[in-house]
């Protein structure tokens, strides 16, 4: 893999290029945009493991920086800037990816304790099916290492092993899996 080799500006060109942004300089932007993208977009997937997620990341960080340029007068490292702001979406983007987990969760329990009076056995049949067909449509991947975890109930170490793969990609296939779930049962009104 090649480095990604980028000219960084020296800090007088920086601050020329953060004085064209303040005043609204499209071509300072593209400029700016043009240094640190491909670097972003590194740093981002590396956290990430998902292009489609990464470039999101990029794209908010410069949208962000586009919106903040009246503020900027104050950077004194335009870099250290961009990266933070980049760190933190990916912190919020995983802390996201968390809640939507615990309310799946969450669903899920409130699911089997509902008192059977509550639910008839046409509804829950209803529902298990609509699950099924859900979990269906998973990669078949991350279907396995689902089926394992939940269905089986085979440890993340137990599924790594099984499947030849390491404990970090079962627990990424298990997020993904958990987040598709949840976004299947938004779409089709059941949580």
């Amino acid at each position: 893999m090649n480095p990604i080799l980028i000219k960084v500006p020296e800090k007088k060109d920086e601050q020329k290029l953060i004085r064209g942004l303040i005043i609204g300089d499209v071509p300072s932007f593209e400029e700016i945009f043009h240094i640190y993208s491909k670097r972003l977009y590194a740093f981002s997937l590396k956290y990430l493991r998902n292009k489609e997620d990464a470039e999101g990341i990029v794209q908010d960080v410069f949208l962000k920086l586009w919106k903040a340029r009246s503020r900027l007068g104050e950077i004194k490292n335009l870099e250290a800037w961009i990266f933070t702001v980049c760190f933190n979406m990916i912190r919020k983007h995983f802390g996201k990816i968390a809640s939507e987990i615990k309310h799946l969760k969450n669903f899920t329990e409130m699911a089997l304790t509902v008192d059977s009076s509550t639910i008839t056995e046409i509804e829950y049949n209803d529902l298990m099916q609509k699950a099924e067909i859900i979990i269906d449509k998973l990669p078949a991947r991350q279907k396995a290492v689902y089926i394992l975890s939940k269905s089986e109930g085979f440890s993340n170490s137990e599924i790594a092993s099984r499947l030849n793969i390491t404990k970090k990609t079962v627990e990424n296939h298990l997020a993904k899996a958990k987040v598709f779930i949840r976004d299947s049962l938004v779409r089709e009104d059941l949580i």
